[in-house]
């Protein structure tokens, strides 16, 4: 019985203020980013596999939450963002020069042996495709800094090691 009334371990009911703090900063973040121009976007909390291959994925094929649906598809829930995204943007976005896009969802990892990061959390980015000029990146940049002032935080550090400068 105790069971029933606690989380599981790696994951945590968000409620009361917090909860109301979670859900005015996501929509001013939002706010920021459909400003400038990202188109939101939403992609199912599960995916084939294969989405998520190591080819593909960020994170370790061991460390997935896996399922069967009734055909026998193996199914993860999304671990990150941004292979979901890449998946969209091949179905729905053909010709569109660059692409601006903005999301939020949660995210899933089985692993135990992260310290402090629960094995749930709520991811939000923008993904700026098609546009591998200077300026792009700098936007990327720029609005990275705001969505950061304007959250509150004011000591922070961007690291852009996969950025060709």
């Amino acid at each position: 019985m105790d069971r029933l009334i606690h989380t599981p371990e790696g994951v945590r009911d968000i409620y009361g203020n917090e909860f109301v703090q979670k859900f005015e900063l996501q929509q001013l973040l939002y706010r920021i980013l459909a400003g400038r121009g990202y188109q939101g976007i939403e992609t199912p909390t599960f995916e084939f596999f294969d989405v998520f291959s190591r080819e593909v994925g960020t994170v370790s094929s061991r460390e997935l939450y896996k399922f069967f649906d009734k055909e026998g598809n193996t199914l993860v829930l999304r671990p990150d963002m941004t292979p979901s995204i890449a998946r969209a943007v091949s179905k729905y976005f053909h010709d569109e020069t660059p692409i601006r896009l903005c999301y939020m969802g949660n995210t899933f990892v089985n692993n135990s042996s992260y310290q402090g990061r629960l094995k749930e959390s709520t991811q939000m980015g923008v993904e700026l495709l098609n546009d591998d000029s200077a300026m792009a990146d700098a936007e990327i940049i720029a609005m990275t800094v705001k969505v950061m002032l304007d959250a509150g935080l004011t000591d922070f550090q961007i690291s852009i090691g996969h950025v060709g400068f």
